[in-house]
């Protein structure tokens, strides 16, 4: 089975196309109810959100501080068993600044959901200083 076929690879596009749609019930039943997002930096959206309630947080969050512009295009999944990588490229605009980024994702799947996800920005300082305090 190719990694970009696995169906890891294909829960995971789907898991974006539920977030372009903003479809939060379908975005949250793909996700474990004790999930973990690990965001690292120094800005409003640093830290490790635990759970549902705190992914719904989280979205809401992003979405106040971009006034809804944020947008996240998916570049390509690669996945196996018990993981996927993703790289995908986010727009937003906040505070009169507008950034375009690259990140990379890795999630950890359990019972074919979501447990745990990690994100990578391609500049951390950028990434920092557009989400600042």
């Amino acid at each position: 089975m190719s990694p970009d076929t696995h169906p890891n690879a294909v829960l995971t596009r789907r898991l974006y196309e539920l977030a372009g749609a903003g479809d939060l019930p379908g975005y949250l039943a793909l996700l474990a109810d004790d999930v973990v997002f690990h965001i690292g930096g120094d800005c409003v959206v640093t830290g490790e959100h635990r759970g549902k309630d705190a992914i719904v947080r989280l979205g809401a969050l992003v979405n106040e501080e971009t006034a809804g512009t944020f947008r996240t295009g998916l570049l390509s999944v690669q996945a196996n068993d018990s993981h996927a990588v993703t790289l995908h490229r986010w727009t937003a605009e906040r505070r009169g600044e507008r950034v375009e980024m690259d990140n990379f994702i890795v999630y950890r799947f359990e019972r074919e959901l979501v447990a745990e996800r990690w994100e990578y920005v391609s500049d951390q300082h950028a990434h920092d200083t557009f989400w600042r305090r």
